[in-house]
């Protein structure tokens, strides 16, 4: 009883924190498309910022909500995926509705902005072409939207690894679940 109360207020707490997240990511988005430069390098390093900081202040408000009941790591490293995946699934929505509905043509910019940073970097317009041809099909705003699910909850994860080693908390009584259960009996 007493873990599946705690898995519940992990995944409870998770949907939560990833909600204030994913919304903060959106907004970042919005800002830099509203700005005009939405493929910008500092649009994809505030969005991991954010990442990072928010699954740190989830971990954070968890853990003092929890008090003597204490987070180990694997409590840890569970809400900070699970808050990233839920941010990530907001984050991925907004990108599809971004692309299919609200500007169509971005997608065609992405392509250009690709291109050029490709040639940039010294590839030739051949190599350029090639690549360009198969991103083509693999750039749709679908599965735009569903590699930022992947994506963000998979550097949820490896934050999370780090993260969950500075936020983890060894319960104050540890054997107060085995006493607990002796005193009913």
């Amino acid at each position: 009883m007493i873990m599946e109360n705690q898995s519940k207020s992990v995944f409870s707490s998770a949907m939560s924190y990833g909600l204030y997240l994913g919304l903060a990511l959106i907004l970042t988005q919005v800002i830099f498309y509203v700005t005009g430069n939405p493929f910008s390098k500092v649009a994809s390093y505030i969005v991991y910022a954010l990442l990072f900081g928010g699954i740190g202040w989830g971990m954070y408000l968890f853990r003092e909500k929890n008090g003597t009941d204490g987070m180990p790591y694997g409590r840890a490293l569970g809400l900070g995926t699970a808050q990233s995946f839920f941010a990530s699934i907001l984050f991925g929505f907004f990108i599809f509705i971004l692309y299919k509905f609200i500007d169509t043509g971005l997608i065609d910019k992405l392509y250009i902005y690709t291109e050029q940073t490709y040639l940039e970097h010294g590839m030739s317009e051949d190599q350029v072409e090639t690549i360009m041809q198969m991103a083509k099909k693999m750039m749709t705003p679908a599965i735009m939207g569903v590699s930022q699910v992947f994506t963000l909850t998979l550097f949820g994860f490896i934050f999370s690894l780090i993260l969950g080693i500075f936020f983890k908390r060894n319960p104050e009584e540890p054997f107060g679940e085995v006493v607990d259960e002796e005193e009913q009996n």
